[in-house]
């Protein structure tokens, strides 16, 4: 029996088998590309996959993938994409390569314009440094050469306050100098006039608050050598009187009159020692009342020597270390300031007031005694209530 042809029959189906569940990894979709923003971070870049065309490197070896959900069910592949379908993982190399270079592009800006900036600001610092010392050495030439000479009056450029006197009455008039150029300025009670025994005008004191005369600055440096004399007449025969002084300080600088000393009222000539106490020179015998005297005080700076002459002879001598000033060193006629206040009004007449810058020599003295017609030939830095 031959066999006949044979019909095919149905083919038998394959049959799911049951697959274990596995993880499964989704596979990466192409996206179209995304615009690049510079400074944001760019996904990583796929090596393109072998096809038929050259490719500049070859293609990295890719770890095994799990297999597809197509795969894993028996199915069919999904059809190829068309042709015509962009590579987009080229595409996103590109705009990978292009953000880099964009980030480049600024960073390079950045730091040119921080260098720009830094110098500048040298460039500017160093004309400052150079502009500023110029300009000093501009102001130190300029003082260098500016010209100096002797000062007519109180320093303007001292940062020390200005010197200031305790208060003093008002005063109501004045009388001319006969030497220098500073008058006396008289209190209420300061009355010019004569008296016996005195040739010129004298300045008649009747003791209190009003009665005295001063000047508005000193005549006298007594940081140096200078010489005082007066003409003095007193009315009473005790206390303390001061017939010419200098400072209207704490306390005075120096002062001519009549003190007690050791239960004698005796005249004197004192000075006021820097850092406290006095030192004075006294007269050999007693004070006389109601009668002109003639008063010397020498100070001699170098050696520090106080003398008191008496009617143009010497009586005693003193040490001091300097002469300490009082406030104004305005001279003061008739009164001194001790503690702050005005002390020792002076009871009588004074008259004949002479100041010299220096250690008047003994010959001189001498020549004051007689008065006008016999002068002194060193000429006095200042002159009130002079003999006629």
């Amino acid at each position: 029996m031959v066999p006949g042809p044979v019909q095919p029959g149905p083919m038998a189906q394959p049959q799911p088998q049951p697959v274990q569940p596995q993880p499964v990894q989704q596979q990466p979709v192409p996206q179209p590309p995304q615009p690049v923003h510079p400074g944001q971070p760019q996904p990583v870049p796929q090596p393109p996959v072998p096809g038929p065309g050259p490719q500049a490197f070859p293609a990295a070896a890719q770890p095994a993938q799990p297999a597809a959900p197509w795969q894993q069910q028996g199915g069919f592949p999904p059809p190829a994409a068309p042709s015509g379908t962009p590579d987009w993982e080229a595409l996103a190399e590109r705009n990978a390569h292009a953000a880099k270079r964009g980030r480049r592009l600024k960073l390079i800006g950045a730091v040119t314009a921080v260098v720009v900036v830094v110098a500048a600001a040298g460039g500017g610092y160093w004309f400052y440094k150079h502009k500023s010392g110029n300009d000093t050495k501009t102001t130190q030439n300029t003082a260098s050469v500016t010209p100096t000479g002797p000062s007519t009056g109180p320093s303007t450029t001292s940062s020390a306050p200005p010197a200031k006197g305790i208060d003093s009455p008002p005063t109501v008039g004045s009388l001319p100098a006969k030497a220098g150029a500073a008058p006396l300025n008289l209190g209420a009670d300061a009355k010019p006039g004569t008296m016996a025994g005195f040739s010129g005008q004298v300045l008649k004191l009747p003791s209190g608050q009003d009665s005295f005369a001063s000047t508005a600055a000193a005549v006298v440096d007594v940081n140096k050598s200078f010489t005082v004399s007066a003409r003095v007449l007193v009315d009473l025969p005790n206390g303390n009187r001061s017939a010419v002084s200098q400072g209207d300080g704490q306390y005075y600088s120096y002062a001519l009159g009549r003190a007690n000393n050791n239960g004698h009222d005796q005249w004197y000539f004192k000075v006021q020692v820097p850092g406290g106490g006095s030192a004075i020179a006294w007269s050999k015998g007693d004070a006389t009342v109601n009668q002109w005297v003639l008063l010397t005080g020498v100070y001699d700076d170098p050696s520090g020597q106080l003398t008191l002459y008496v009617n143009g002879a010497p009586q005693s001598s003193a040490k001091s270390a300097g002469v300490q000033p009082s406030g104004t060193n305005s001279l003061q006629v008739g009164r001194l300031s001790s503690n702050s206040q005005w002390a020792d009004p002076w009871h009588g007449a004074v008259a004949d007031i002479q100041l010299w810058s220096q250690v008047l020599p003994e010959a001189d003295i001498v020549k004051i005694v007689a008065g006008p017609s016999s002068p002194p030939s060193v000429p006095p830095v200042g002159a009130w209530l002079s003999g006629g």
